[in-house]
């Protein structure tokens, strides 16, 4: 594999870990079942677009820009949990 493919690939996990990584819900009912639905749409957006590229393309950077542009489609619409503690507590 060469630098180029290498990044490729990166670039392609880091996409993954950005559609994935969600802000913990609030506390109240309604933002945890947004969150779970929110989680749920983007990890089968990521499988979807894996295995288009896997059966189809095999292009890691094509996937990585797939992946980005559904994850901007399914943005947070939840009440992100909040610590109470100050700054100076932590």
């Amino acid at each position: 594999m060469n630098e180029r493919t290498e990044a490729a690939h990166v670039d392609l996990l880091a996409a993954i870990v950005e559609a994935l990584n969600l802000p913990l819900p609030s506390i109240a009912d309604a933002d945890e079942r947004l969150y779970f639905r929110l989680l749920e749409r983007r990890a089968l957006a990521v499988r979807i677009v894996i295995e288009a590229n896997r059966a189809v393309s095999r292009d890691p950077r094509w996937a990585a820009d797939a992946i980005r542009r559904r994850t901007a489609e399914e943005p947070v619409t939840y009440t992100p949990w909040e610590s109470k503690k100050s700054e100076d507590e932590r």
